[in-house]
């Protein structure tokens, strides 16, 4: 991992520094909205438009569950993390 991810991420997570999860938002961006346009694609644009709205909602309560020490790629958690995240949006708004 990024060096600067990782310095980022425990920031966050030992000192509740905000920058620190500001930039951790601004660099996981690209490896939500893949997961948005997959989700867009099979719901339509109003599901695509609910998970933009709702995507950093829980994106505090996700990054105080990544363990460093595991090993499991940054990417992987986001995207695996967000897609569980956002299937249980898209049922409690009705989408199945």
């Amino acid at each position: 991992m990024d060096e600067q991810l990782h310095e980022w991420i425990r920031r966050f997570q030992q000192e509740k520094d905000i920058e620190a999860l500001m930039h951790l938002k601004n660099e996981c961006t690209y490896m939500i909205e893949p997961l948005i346009v997959e989700f867009t694609e099979k719901y339509g644009k109003d599901a695509g438009e609910l998970l933009r709205l709702k995507w950093d909602k829980r994106f505090h309560f996700i990054f105080t569950k990544y363990q460093l020490d595991v090993g499991l790629p940054l990417e992987s958690f986001v995207q695996n993390t967000y897609r569980f995240y956002f299937m249980q949006v898209l049922k409690k708004a009705g989408y199945r």
